[in-house]
């Protein structure tokens, strides 16, 4: 738990999904105007974030500024794979399947891609988040262990630096290779849910911020929130409509951006009585 307490005194967990870079955009635009509308997103209790929502919420955790995620890259370029992609995600959405099973089959794919090095994706997403050491705020990062298929949940105790959690967090199957942590290879956590929120579990208010929401339905366990309230914060039409179809598109990030930044007045009246204070 943080010293900072809601306005009635319950317990808060930030939820972030998934969505590439022009979902992390949306978030970031998200983050920047709940800030200048006085509600601060740092101050959660708990972090829990897939794929590009993990990079968010580093920089959230650490108590960084989200607009720094908009710096034009200065890593290597993306080299997807887009017959790999289409390989792999035809795997995933084949009916009647284990699912666990059929994510160690996407990361038996993935590994055979040939999209980059993996420790140039650890440095592409350690430098966008610029954030080298785990924050002392609880933060979880999810991924997926390809031996498994099943969630790894990456903390500060966990035996991934902060840059390698990220990068498994956010290595899509076909644009980006699994990230070799400790023996074994890791994926987009977001292969499990969009949003992984039963890790939020135990807190009395989980705010679940969406990117993809319209493209991605959540699972099960996403409900599994036990008594809390829970607020969901998604992309309106008009932020889909600019979104478009390619979250990799360059040219949807500042529209996504502009889009973030303005629905935050309507999610600040929503998070204003259970946001806490300093």
């Amino acid at each position: 738990m943080s010293e900072t307490v809601s306005p009635n005194g319950s317990s808060v967990a930030l939820v972030l999904g998934g969505g590439g870079p022009v979902g992390l955009a949306w978030l970031a635009g998200l983050a920047t105007g709940l800030r200048d509308s006085g509600i601060d997103l740092s101050l959660a209790d708990r972090f829990v974030g897939t794929s590009a929502g993990a990079v968010v919420g580093a920089v959230l955790a650490d108590g960084g500024d989200p607009a720094r995620l908009l710096r034009p890259s200065t890593s290597a370029p993306v080299q997807a794979d887009p017959a790999r992609m289409a390989e792999i995600f035809a795997v995933l959405r084949a009916p009647g399947q284990d699912p666990a099973q059929a994510r160690r089959r996407a990361g038996e794919l993935a590994l055979a891609a040939q999209v980059g090095d993996p420790d140039e994706h650890i440095a592409r997403m350690g430098g966008l988040a610029g954030v080298a050491q785990w924050p002392a705020r609880d933060l979880v990062v999810t991924a997926i262990d390809i031996t498994t298929g099943e969630l790894r949940a990456w903390t500060r105790d966990g035996a991934a630096s902060l840059p390698a959690a990220l990068a498994s967090s956010t290595a899509v199957p076909g644009v980006f290779p699994p990230i070799p942590i400790d023996g074994r290879h890791y994926i987009d956590g977001g292969l499990r849910s969009p949003v992984n929120a039963d890790l939020a579990a135990g807190a009395d208010v989980v705010v679940i911020v969406e990117p993809l929401a319209h493209m991605f339905p959540r699972i099960t366990s996403d409900r599994e929130l036990g008594s809390a309230t829970e607020i969901s914060i998604v992309p309106d039409d008009d932020a889909i409509t600019v979104f478009g179809l390619d979250v990799f598109d360059p040219a949807a990030l500042a529209p996504a951006h502009a889009a973030g930044v303005r629905q935050s007045a309507e999610a600040a009246l929503r998070l204003k009585d259970v946001w806490p204070n300093p």
